[in-house]
């Protein structure tokens, strides 16, 4: 085709059009994450003071440090720490974590604490110094002593470090561990009195969770390997036992399938606690796209159903789900968590004469 043809000139004209429409796109797509991105920032609490005299970064928590019970607070604490660890110019000083003064504490906050200290990816770890202390509560305390905690981090207290027999410590790993599974299942059933049969299904559900993990791991690098944590504990007085399962793997919201009016949403129209109910319910929201693959939590939420479990709660990103036999709780938290948690119970007098 010669350059001074009509239908070459008439070519040009078209393609130079198409070109313009695409960087266009391209232009309000940057714009439109560029101001999520700042909207994101300035909802972030501060959390953080730098001690000239310890030449330290010290992020002090809050006082009621517990995803379940405070989400808001906890997660903003949290987040703070990770904007702090993926800043270049922070590379190379030292991070104090100060939980002296805190008033509440549950498991799942150690948990992510956890994930912060002993599981930051390389490219993040060799940078940084992480320090921090204990609650100076002496009930708290004891919990935090008691939780395992002490057994991931370098202890270097002087008080002894004990146990509780009515606790399984924390324990994890990054893929199924069917000694867990076991473990768990042989708590519950030498606390609550039960058979192996009636709690067959428990031993299904840790498998199921501990597999998400790493079904559902970062394909890009994040401050946070893919790692889950799990704690159980009984509670003598309602005779149940009450579990707590972080995955600090991708969060629900991100792995379902979005059809085109989803994907585009830049200005978050679309609550993302629906997207966990859709993927609770059994809708085909794998991202995969295999049909053998995102029933799981189907499978969980059926357990809730014949109320083989009760108060299951899930918090993943900005979703906050609890899932109740017949229908959810759910709303949209003020920010957004990385990773999954998973809060449920177990009763006996809901179990005992079921199978």
């Amino acid at each position: 085709m010669r350059i001074n043809n009509p239908e070459y000139k008439q070519w040009i004209q078209h393609r130079n059009k198409k070109n313009l429409i695409r960087r266009s796109r391209q232009k309000k797509f940057i714009k439109a994450r560029r101001t999520h991105n700042i909207h994101y920032n300035t909802e972030l609490k501060a959390s953080a003071n730098y001690n000239k005299v310890e030449k330290r970064m010290e992020f002090i928590a809050p006082l009621k440090f517990s995803f379940i019970d405070n989400p808001d607070e906890t997660i903003s604490f949290f987040n703070q720490i990770i904007q702090f660890i993926t800043n270049k110019q922070n590379f190379g000083k030292r991070i104090y974590i100060d939980i002296s003064s805190i008033t509440h504490l549950t498991i799942d906050a150690l948990m992510y604490l956890l994930a912060i200290v002993n599981n930051m990816h390389e490219n993040f770890r060799n940078r940084f110094s992480i320090s921090g202390n204990a609650p100076l509560n002496p009930d708290i305390r004891k919990l935090f002593s008691e939780s395992g905690f002490y057994s991931f981090v370098q202890y270097t207290g002087s008080e002894p470090i004990t146990k509780n027999a009515n606790t399984v410590q924390i324990v994890s790993g990054d893929k199924s561990d069917n000694n867990v599974a076991k473990q768990m299942s042989e708590f519950v059933i030498s606390k609550l009195n039960l058979s192996r049969t009636e709690c067959r299904f428990l031993y299904v559900m840790m498998i199921e969770l501990m597999s998400n993990t790493f079904k559902h791991a970062y394909t890009k690098v994040h401050v946070l390997y893919s790692r889950w944590y799990c704690f159980a504990e009984y509670k003598k007085e309602s005779d149940t036992v009450a579990f707590t399962f972080m995955d600090t793997g991708e969060g629900i919201p991100s792995t379902v399938r979005k059809n085109f009016r989803e994907k585009i949403d830049f200005l978050k129209l679309h609550s993302e606690h629906k997207y966990v109910i859709s993927a609770l319910n059994g809708d085909f929201r794998t991202a995969t796209e295999k049909s053998y693959r995102g029933k799981g939590l189907p499978k969980i939420r059926d357990f809730c159903s014949i109320k083989k479990i009760q108060n299951l709660r899930i918090i993943t990103s900005k979703a906050d789900v609890s899932v109740l036999p017949q229908g959810y709780h759910s709303h949209e938290l003020q920010l957004p968590m990385k990773g999954t948690l998973y809060y449920w119970t177990i009763s006996s007098t809901q179990l005992k004469g079921e199978v």
